[in-house]
């Protein structure tokens, strides 16, 4: 997102005005600290004049498709709160991961 909001030389605050949404939550999402609804992405991507498809990263190869995949069964039987929580617990580890990286063991 950020690449394409600077390549039209918009501002966060423009974006998210055009999209409908507060200039910080916008910032949020372009730093990954946040996660849009649907209908927020979408609106996003319209106000970057793309194609919601062009702002989704590509899919992962080999490995990075396993883990995923191994993610994805454990949380199919799970009902939505604990999805939410277990998804909450991820993400804090990644980013706890990005932090110090000397720490991660392969």
């Amino acid at each position: 997102m950020r690449s394409v909001r600077e390549a039209l030389r918009l501002t966060q605050a423009q974006v998210a005005e055009a999209a409908g949404i507060d200039a910080s939550f916008y910032g949020q999402i372009e730093r990954g600290a946040n996660t849009p609804s649907l209908k927020t992405f979408v609106d996003i991507a319209y106000a970057l004049k793309a194609d919601p498809a062009d702002l989704l990263p590509r899919r992962a190869a080999g490995r990075e498709r396993l883990y995923e995949g191994a993610v994805g069964k454990l949380l199919s039987g799970l009902d939505p709160k604990r999805k939410a929580l277990v998804l909450g617990l991820v993400k804090d580890i990644g980013r706890l991961i990005r932090i110090a990286p000397d720490t991660a063991q392969p």
